[in-house]
């Protein structure tokens, strides 16, 4: 059952003027009232008694300044400009003033100020009491052009989102004004021209995009992969983390544009191939190697720097001794490779995608194998806290040795398995019938051993 009950009806509320309102109150009996004027607080102001008047004064100055203005124009800027210096140590004053001149510049409501006041706010923005003040910021960017892009700016060197700057001046300008929700849009293009952005710029940026909408965020993120330098994505890993977990991953990655999705590709993998460099590197300068061990290393560096916009992900794994000499100077996923008995070498795990390839940089055998992405796989690749060398060559793979020529024949079994090189790498020559011969005698030696680590392996497990 249902009851419905009927409204009253109440008086109309009556709509006054400020004139209204003093010609109630002159009729008034046994009432003394001073009546405002816009002249009576001109003449307050000049004789230095502005804190005399009252906020009725005040408010029917703002109010019929403009009608003041029209029948007084040679006076119209002088007078407004002294309002705004009785401002600066005004705060009531000042909260009314900032509050209309924000609705004049966002064009929300007509006649709520006198344009005589607002072109003086520079008299009362310019003073250094006031002009740090961010609500005074922000008209300073409403009434200019580009007002998008300067409020992303002042949100970026503020190290604030959105949301926090609305929050900051909820109490000071009336936060429904078009440009506080249009900004949003400009954030990405604002953070694509700073030249070298901090740690600090880059948090706020990841924390903008965080309180996107969907639309918008793509739209943004679009434009930042196709929009910023490579050398500044390198020097922020944060950045890319960021985006490989939300773009790369899921179903974001289908939203992109093309041209975005390339680019995400380059940058993840240049991230990843640029940890495997400097891990050679350091290698190559910290431990007491062999010559014939030097230049595999060596070898394999190059060789990868052609697939290093592929690399999805990239897990170091590394023996005791190596990890001691190196220390904590390599970043990302890097563990202890567990002593097996088998001969000290540092071991990559690249992700391609579709396929990882394990790569094993010295000692006997030190091949190449390549297995399919699937959910066990993963577990034991990338999951999997302690791993040795016989365990990854228990799991089987396809194979490659890395014997004379290995470089000139890999391409093609990577190939094979859809893992191409980078765009425009140069091919290898075709190898010549004596270094054929050389390299099937190489190879032949090469499979009985990697047959016999493969048995050993198993027997060990």
């Amino acid at each position: 059952m249902s009851f419905q009950f009927s409204i009253p009806s109440l008086p109309e509320t009556p709509q006054c003027s400020p004139n209204q309102l003093i010609q109630i109150a002159s009729s008034l009996p046994n009432a003394t009232t001073s009546i405002p004027s816009v002249d009576k607080v001109l003449e307050a102001i000049e004789q230095g008694k502005a804190d005399q008047l009252s906020k009725l004064d005040w408010v029917y100055c703002i109010y019929a300044k403009a009608q003041w203005d029209r029948q007084n124009i040679d006076q119209s800027y002088k007078t407004s400009a002294a309002i705004w210096r009785v401002a600066i140590s005004n705060s009531w004053l000042q909260h009314q003033l900032l509050w209309r001149i924000a609705l004049y510049y966002s064009g929300q409501q007509e006649q709520v100020l006198a344009q005589s006041l607002a072109e003086s706010f520079d008299v009362f923005a310019n003073s250094d009491l006031v002009s740090s003040l961010l609500p005074v910021q922000i008209i300073q960017v409403l009434c200019s052009e580009q007002a998008g892009h300067k409020l992303a700016k002042i949100t970026c060197e503020k190290h604030i989102t959105q949301t926090e700057l609305l929050n900051q001046i909820r109490e000071s300008l009336p936060v429904w004004i078009p440009l506080f929700s249009q900004f949003i849009e400009d954030i990405t293009p604002y953070f694509t021209t700073i030249i070298s952005p901090d740690n600090l710029q880059v948090k706020w940026l990841l924390s903008c995009l965080g309180e996107m909408l969907d639309n918008q965020q793509i739209k943004a993120v679009n434009h930042l992969l196709t929009n910023i330098s490579n050398e500044i994505v390198s020097d922020h890993s944060l950045l890319i983390d960021w985006l490989r977990n939300n773009y790369r991953n899921g179903g974001n990655w289908y939203k992109l544009s093309t041209p975005a999705k390339q680019r995400l590709r380059e940058w993840i993998g240049g991230i990843n191939y640029g940890d495997f460099q400097k891990l050679v590197n350091l290698i190559l300068n910290k431990l007491d190697l062999q010559n014939f061990e030097s230049n595999q290393l060596c070898r394999r560096r190059d060789f990868w720097a052609d697939y290093s916009n592929r690399f999805e992900r990239l897990r170091i794994l590394l023996p005791k001794a190596s990890q001691i000499a190196i220390g904590y100077q390599i970043q990302g996923d890097v563990n202890l490779l567990e002593d097996d008995g088998s001969d000290p070498t540092e071991v990559c795990i690249f992700d391609f995608g579709e396929w990882f390839v394990v790569e094993f940089f010295r000692g006997k055998g030190s091949e190449m194998r390549l297995f399919p992405k699937n959910s066990i796989n993963e577990q034991i690749l990338f999951g999997e806290s302690t791993l040795s060398v016989k365990r990854i060559r228990c799991l089987g793979g396809d194979r490659h040795d890395h014997v004379y020529l290995w470089q000139e024949f890999s391409p093609t079994w990577l190939k094979n398995h859809g893992i191409l090189p980078n765009p425009n790498t140069r091919l290898s020559k075709n190898p010549t019938a004596d270094k054929l011969q050389k390299r099937e005698h190489n190879l032949e030696r090469w499979k009985k051993e990697i047959e016999y680590l493969e048995r050993e392996a198993r027997v060990y497990l």
